[in-house]
């Protein structure tokens, strides 16, 4: 693979962008869109968000994604590390000014693989919403594979928001399309969020059509980190690819995600769609957020908080 410099990769993405004229700009332009946004994606780039849990089940997947950016053999979480952030969330939901915006299951591995884990936190959670009389938006990520009718319908029964979906983990099997649709009847809110791997190109084209008919409110298109754990893998598969760093080292996607955007806009499709880019890392993981930008954004947290 070969790097590219910053003002190379950030010239592209800015000479693509001024092309889209039906993008919207937040959080001082790290956050690029069109259409609104599931919650989930508005808190993290809100800068009041102190109560915003993101939860790892567990390391164990399976799947194997080439890009995957975690190590193979990565450690499950001690029941000591568990226990320490149970009682960090109920220390928080003690405090007066205690207003969690959103809880999300994700991680090194697959959630579903992880169900009890899930049914422990969310009684904990859900008992907190009770005391406190805050609810935070619940969602959780999965490649799929196990979000069958008994699971999707346990998730709902625990009080689960939204499921994303990350489609290119299996290649945008028959079986996961079949699981969302039966998901989108059950659930407020049906994502799809998987990331712009290249050698996916014709079948993120071909999902957009897809995800319109099952009810898909929106899409997040992620930009692919590159760390020591899948650098050699994406060389095999993509030996030409392009690399840069901005807070992390990302691979450049040839402009794949706003040829989906342009797409999406030319046939009207109704789904939201996030540029979920390197520029979002660096804002969700900058420790000084909360002083550069103070704006709508964060006006539109609120208003989804009253509804």
């Amino acid at each position: 693979m070969k790097i590219i410099s910053i003002i190379e990769a950030y010239k592209r993405k800015f000479e693509r962008q001024s092309k889209i004229k039906e993008l919207e700009y937040d959080a001082a332009g790290h956050c690029v869109h069109i259409g609104k946004l599931s919650p989930g994606c508005y808190y993290c780039f809100s800068t009041t968000n102190i109560f915003r849990y993101n939860i790892s089940s567990g390391a164990k997947c399976n799947l194997s994604c080439p890009y995957c950016y975690f190590k193979d053999q990565t450690k499950e979480p001690s029941k000591e590390k568990i226990h320490e952030r149970k009682i960090k969330i109920i220390v928080d939901s003690l405090l007066s000014n205690y207003n969690p915006l959103a809880v999300s299951f994700s991680g090194g591995g697959e959630p579903l693989l992880y169900m009890d884990f899930i049914v422990d936190y969310m009684k904990l959670l859900r008992e907190i919403e009770r005391q406190t009389k805050k609810r935070p938006w619940y969602y959780l990520y999965t490649n799929g594979v196990r979000a069958d009718i008994n699971t999707v319908q346990k998730l709902k029964d625990l009080g689960f928001d939204e499921i994303r979906f990350h489609l290119g983990a299996t290649n945008f099997s028959q079986l996961v399309y079949k699981h969302m649709k039966y998901a989108a009847r059950h659930f407020k809110t049906i994502t799809v969020e998987t990331p712009a791997w290249p050698l996916h190109r014709k079948k993120l084209f071909e999902m957009l059509p897809i995800i319109e008919d099952i009810g898909v409110k929106h899409l997040n298109i992620g930009e692919i980190e590159i760390t020591r754990f899948n650098y050699k893998k994406i060389c095999r598969f993509i030996p030409d690819a392009e690399f840069f760093h901005c807070y992390q080292v990302h691979l450049d996607d040839g402009g794949l995600v706003y040829d989906i955007i342009e797409e999406i806009v030319r046939k009207k499709y109704s789904y939201s769609v996030l540029d979920c880019n390197c520029f979002v890392k660096s804002f969700q993981r900058a420790p000084a957020r909360w002083a550069f930008y103070q704006g709508p954004l964060d006006v539109k947290i609120v208003a989804i908080n009253k509804l």
